[in-house]
């Protein structure tokens, strides 16, 4: 085909409308993973429509993507695409989600400065401008804490009466400059004291916030340095979706039921554990979760009687469904 056929061809009628539509439909029950390539297949046709870039905004939020949303919402701001007042408010909604408080103050009061704003939004910005600045107010104090606060820090941590206020406390560490905690976390990773899922959720929360910095974790006995943007870039582990993968091979048409209390129970193992890994012998830790599946499920399972092909012994074997069982003793809290 030449190219002078190529640049005559056009688009269905109405297609941009029907994509639009679809996409509306899914996200409006939530389903944004299905929602986006819709809303993107919609913008290569329209890339100023209001509607197409408001969507694309929000399935980014919801999926996590806040960079690119924010990169739309400023091209909505900058093209004049749609009412202003909206896209500043959802631009400033972003910002927040980035943890970016300086700049949404900044931006946000020098909207303030030079315009009088609408009566319908004025409520709703002085209250972002409020927020941002509280924020910014408290990051200024994080980076002014000492070694001794941030030691006192965590007494008062691990004075908390339950793990759950505990996981709140850790959850709040995405709002804060992370780096800045440097010592707080260094005792939560290191204390005994501390219960494993708390320090998992922890670890997985500076994973997220992609942090450059080693820290010493304890787990178990077990002592490892691991650096945590290294470990965002490594894992899932080949070997923990091995084991997944054999569990799904072995009870997929047997005993669908099985298999996800099987699954439940290795991937509550692994994050319990993380960042430490049982061992690589997936067809020990297959059979041992399998074994204890079994156990759960009422029905008895010979854990003296090791796999055929010699690649575990029952002793490991046994040892390993001893690990299994203890660890799924603690993993509700």
């Amino acid at each position: 085909m030449s190219n002078e056929q190529q640049n005559k061809i056009v688009a269905f009628p109405l297609l941009k409308e029907r994509l639009v539509e679809k996409a509306t439909d899914h996200m409006q029950h939530k389903q944004f993973q299905e929602a986006l390539p819709l809303f993107e297949q919609a913008y290569e046709l329209d890339n100023k429509h209001h509607e197409i870039l408001l969507g694309l905004v929000i399935c980014h939020v919801e999926l996590g993507d806040a960079g690119i949303a924010k990169e739309l919402c400023e091209q909505m701001l900058k093209e004049d695409i749609g009412d202003y007042y909206h896209n500043l408010q959802m631009y400033l909604m972003v910002l927040i989600q980035l943890g970016h408080y300086h700049e949404g103050y900044v931006t946000l009061q020098a909207v303030i400065q030079e315009h009088k704003l609408p009566s319908e939004h004025a409520e709703q910005l002085y209250q972002l401008l409020e927020f941002c600045k509280n924020r910014m107010n408290q990051e200024q104090v994080i980076e002014e804490q000492t070694e001794e606060e941030q030691l006192e820090q965590f007494k008062s941590f691990t004075a908390l009466d339950n793990i759950q206020d505990q996981l709140e406390w850790v959850h709040s560490l995405k709002t804060k400059r992370i780096e800045k905690q440097r010592v707080f976390l260094e005792q939560l990773f290191s204390s005994e004291a501390v219960h494993p899922i708390v320090k998992t959720v922890a670890l997985k929360t500076v994973m997220e916030e992609e942090v450059d910095i080693d820290f010493m974790i304890t787990k178990f006995g077990e002592a490892k340095k691991v650096n945590a943007l290294q470990l965002q870039r490594t894992t899932p582990y080949l070997f923990a979706e091995q084991v997944e993968a054999q569990l799904t091979e072995k009870l997929e048409h047997e005993n669908p039921t099985l298999l996800q209390v099987a699954v439940e129970i290795w991937q509550r193992h692994l994050f319990i554990t993380f960042p430490f890994l049982p061992g690589d012998n997936v067809k020990l830790w297959t059979a041992a979760v399998y074994a204890v599946s079994l156990m759960m499920q009422g029905e008895e399972s010979d854990a003296a009687v090791a796999e055929e092909d010699g690649s575990f012994s029952a002793a490991e074997l046994r040892k390993a469904i001893k690990e299994l069982k203890e660890i799924e003793e603690i993993s509700f809290i």
